[in-house]
């Protein structure tokens, strides 16, 4: 196989391996609502993109301030669902670190939902599901710097 075959794979695997993940609060509580929970949930999903190779190329709150709306690059060494735990569980642990009245509202400290929401996004349909991210009602900008601009950093699963 040629380095140009090569490398056409690897932009293939890029192009191609989108996934639409919906992350719905537990009891769809509207807990999107404050910008301090957005802040930290979105930092959450920072430190995982960084640390496990994920990108996530959309990102917004959807309109009923109880779920997300993303699409996500799944590298070939993890599977779907395991990019959804992944997601899923640091940003539980994080809300619950750092915002921790939210026990009282969870006391058995599960954030997410339990139902799958994941969906495949092919080429064609790759703009109409990012268009339709877009037109979310709360769109969290600061989540789509460029990735120079992004600090490194090293997540600590325990």
């Amino acid at each position: 196989m040629s380095l140009t075959h090569a490398k056409n794979i690897k932009e293939l695997d890029l192009v191609y391996n989108f996934q639409h993940i919906v992350p719905v609060s537990k009891y769809r509580f509207k807990v999107f609502r404050n910008p301090r929970t957005q802040k930290v949930v979105a930092d959450a999903f920072r430190e995982v993109e960084i640390q496990f190779g994920i990108k996530i190329k959309e990102f917004a709150f959807g309109d009923d301030y109880a779920h997300i709306h993303m699409e996500v690059n799944v590298p070939r060494n993890l599977s779907m669902q395991q990019v959804e735990q992944i997601l899923k569980s640091h940003s539980a642990s994080k809300v619950f670190k750092e915002m921790p009245n939210f026990i009282k509202r969870y006391p058995d400290k599960h954030f997410w939902g339990g139902q799958p929401s994941g969906t495949s996004v092919g080429p064609v349909g790759e703009h109409v599901i990012q268009n339709y991210i877009r037109m979310q009602d709360v769109s969290y900008e600061p989540f789509l710097q460029h990735e120079e601009q992004r600090p490194q950093m090293k997540l600590q699963l325990n």
